[in-house]
């Protein structure tokens, strides 16, 4: 009996322990189900807000329909360039999504058939307009907020002769599961009222490509054609205010348009559109080194590894990292114990992490067991701008996966470098830099607005060398030549808008007339730095194809800090439009409106004050002093910078120079883009591609060149991007 009892106690124990073990089970299966529905359920809703209808661009290249705009924005980054004709214009646009929620956009438009009042005669041809608009997204649909429409304000032609302008206002609403998109707007202006739009894609779920994105589209165009006081004589027939077509996205960056137009002609473009802003490239950067990590040599300093034999080992790794060790000295510290001091030059990457990331890697696989601590100089144009202080015991931390990337960052950060150790050291290390370095490409220089054409252009190659004498001196020389050329015959005084200013920048043009060469610089510059955060530089020769002379910089700008403070200050003189010589004259208007040669020898000073404000990647930059004409102001800079390397930035220049240009007080303004090189190539590189447009070509705010300057030299060195640690 008593076994039957303990076998029956024990099997109730057994069932017992079963049950709490299969409820626990059943309740841990029920945790790990509701944990992937949960996940289930937030992939589809991201799935949700990430799926939009194609966007699509109107014929001035804004966000819309046909001529009406929409409340939607293309993505950050996106750039689109394209042409379009809507009988009687011609349109030829630039659209840049700077932000998420601010779209820019410039039109050159022709006035087809009508010719420009003041000197179409002369050659220019017919009338044309530039045109600046800007919008601005309040809201944009699927940022959280279910069932509100996108939502946007704009100004269209906000700035210039506002031939064109129209205020609107106008909301967005994609219905994606019926792949509709509509908008209602009110204008105020051109656009007069209330207008409409709707976009139609019934294929968006088909996986052939050319049906994916074929929209149809349908708008109330409000555009006030018959009583605009500028429209175009022809184009103020209206027959329908109704715009119906259709609209084709192919490629994922080509875009074609076509419909009626006011009901009584047919209307067409075509545009391209890339997102430069977050693009890695067009090729994978293939031809990167991997990171350093074999073989592993920690053997101490010593018979069995000298210190030249760890001098050449560093430099190998170095150059196979696409890195250049310059110098390399071994010293020891306060406990008599060894440390290693090196001097290392980027001369691929464009973001201090992707540097910092493979020193790291070598330094954890190369260090000696008996080096204790690191201390790694960075150098840009023979100027130390920042160091790295690395433990070893945390480099071997680092190489057997103790610690990771973000927590090596954290115990070693970034410091102010210098140009030799501080302490008595041993050289074990010496490059020199190289003495020249050549360089060859092709140049487009482009004009817009003379009185005998629209654009004027200079096409050619440049070429020249640039390196170190003495091992510190830093010099660089550019010759051009000139291949073809419109600008031949063309004078350096706008004689439609007199300026009474010395003629110090106006007359660039006559710097690229001719096939010939041009020594367009050729000039020596020598950095320090002083430290603490200090920096300086001079410079002395040819700056650019219209000036030479001597220029001295300073700046205060410590590692670490968002903003930087300079003084600059030049004396510069004018260069002859051929050959190697100055001048010491230049053409002022008197105001009898004649012309004559006044004495002149430029002098410029500038209070530079820098800012970065990185969580929106902005940069500012205000200057304040005397420019080249001896006009006083200030000039303003606005920055955005990308994950792909693009730049992208708009200045403007007040002075109390009083430049009339169209019966206007004229301040210098302009956009300037910079893209990367390596967006072609399979490597990284520094290099970039850059252009700068002017609004008008004046003296006003005008500066010369002088040479490299400190902040973006430093701030390139110290700057990431879009780069992040794996």
């Amino acid at each position: 009996m008593r076994l039957k009892l303990k076998f029956l106690w024990q099997l109730l124990l057994c069932t017992s322990v079963w049950a709490e073990t299969s409820r626990v089970s059943l309740s841990s299966q029920d945790e790990v189900s509701e944990l992937f529905n949960n996940l289930s359920l937030v992939k589809s809703i991201n799935h949700e807000l990430e799926q939009h209808l194609p966007f699509t661009y109107n014929y001035s290249l804004i966000m819309g329909y046909f001529a009406m705009p929409s409340a939607r924005m293309a993505p950050t980054g996106t750039a689109a360039l394209g042409f379009s004709y809507a009988h009687p214009y011609n349109n030829y646009s630039l659209n840049f999504q700077m932000f998420s929620h601010v779209e820019l956009v410039g039109n050159y438009r022709v006035f087809k058939g009508v010719k420009e009042s003041g000197f179409g005669h002369l050659g220019f041809g017919d009338d044309t307009d530039r045109t600046a608009s800007i919008k601005f997204a309040i809201y944009q649909q699927g940022k959280g907020l279910k069932y509100i429409p996108s939502l946007s304000i704009g100004f269209d032609d906000f700035y210039g002769s506002k031939r064109f302008y129209s205020f609107y206002v106008c909301a967005t609403e994609e219905l994606l599961n019926c792949n509709l998109e509509l908008t209602l707007g009110y204008g105020a202006g051109r656009i007069r009222g209330f207008y409409g739009g709707l976009a139609w894609t019934p294929f968006r779920q088909t996986t052939f490509p050319i049906l994916k994105d074929l929209t149809v589209m349908a708008e109330y165009d409000a555009n006030n054609y018959k009583h605009h006081l500028h429209e175009h004589p022809q184009g103020r027939h209206v027959h329908s205010p109704i715009n119906v077509g259709l609209s084709l996205n192919l490629l994922d960056f080509l875009q074609i348009k076509v419909s009626s137009i006011r009901g009584d002609a047919i209307a067409a473009s075509a545009a391209i559109y890339y997102n430069i802003g977050s693009s890695k490239g067009f090729f994978p950067k293939i031809h990167n080194p991997p990171f350093y990590t074999a073989p592993i040599d920690t053997e101490p300093v010593g018979y069995l590894r000298t210190e030249k034999e760890l001098a050449q080992e560093l430099a190998y790794a170095f150059c196979e990292q696409g890195l250049n060790l310059y110098r390399a000295y071994l010293m020891e510290n306060a406990h008599e114990e060894k440390t290693l001091w090196l001097k290392v030059i980027n001369t691929r990457y464009r973001e201090e992490l992707q540097v910092r990331d493979r020193i790291q890697h070598l330094l954890s696989t190369l260090m000696p067991s008996d080096v204790v601590s690191t201390i790694v100089v960075i150098e840009a144009d023979g100027i130390p701008t920042q160091a790295y202080f690395f433990r070893t015991q945390d480099l071997e931390r680092f190489r057997e996966r103790k610690i990771g990337d973000y927590e090596l960052k954290a115990i070693s950060p970034m410091v102010e470098g210098s140009s030799t150790p501080q302490k008595p050291a041993t050289l074990i290390y010496k490059r020199s830099k190289d003495i020249w370095t050549f360089t060859f490409r092709p140049r487009l220089i482009t004009f817009f607005g003379s009185t005998t054409g629209k654009i004027k252009f200079s096409t050619g190659f440049i070429a020249g060398a640039e390196g170190y004498l003495f091992d510190n001196l830093y010099y660089k020389t550019q010759i051009s030549y000139n291949l073809a050329s419109s600008l031949v015959n063309l004078r350096g005084i706008d004689m439609y808008n007199l300026s009474h200013l010395p003629i110090v920048r106006s007359d660039s043009i006559l710097y690229y007339q001719g096939h010939n060469f041009s020594l367009e610089q050729a000039y020596i510059q020598k950095g320090y730095n002083v430290s603490k955060g200090w920096y300086t530089r001079f410079a002395l020769g040819y700056f650019e194809p219209a000036y030479g002379g001597l220029a001295l910089e300073s700046l205060y700008y410590p590692v670490g800090s968002s903003f930087a403070l300079g003084v600059e200050a030049a004396g510069v003189l004018k260069r002859t439009y051929h050959g190697a010589g100055f001048t010491t004259k230049t053409i002022q208007i008197n105001k009898q409106n004649i012309p004559h040669y006044i004495h002149f020898i430029g002098y410029q000073y500038f209070l530079n004050l820098y800012y970065e404000y990185r969580p929106w990647s902005l940069d500012f930059k205000m200057s304040a002093g005397q420019f080249l004409a001896r006009d006083k102001g200030a000039r303003f800079e606005i920055g955005r910078y990308y994950a792909s390397g693009m730049r992208f930035s708009i200045w403007y220049t007040m002075t109390n120079a009083n430049d009339i240009v169209n019966g206007k007080r004229y301040y210098d303004k302009g956009i300037a883009f910079f893209i990367p090189f390596d967006f072609f190539l399979k490597k990284s590189s520094r290099s970039m591609l850059g252009y700068a447009m002017s609004a008008w070509l004046r003296d006003a705010g005008a500066q010369s060149a002088t040479g490299k300057q400190l902040y973006p030299t430093i701030q390139t060195e110290r700057q990431n991007l879009g780069y992040r640690l794996e």
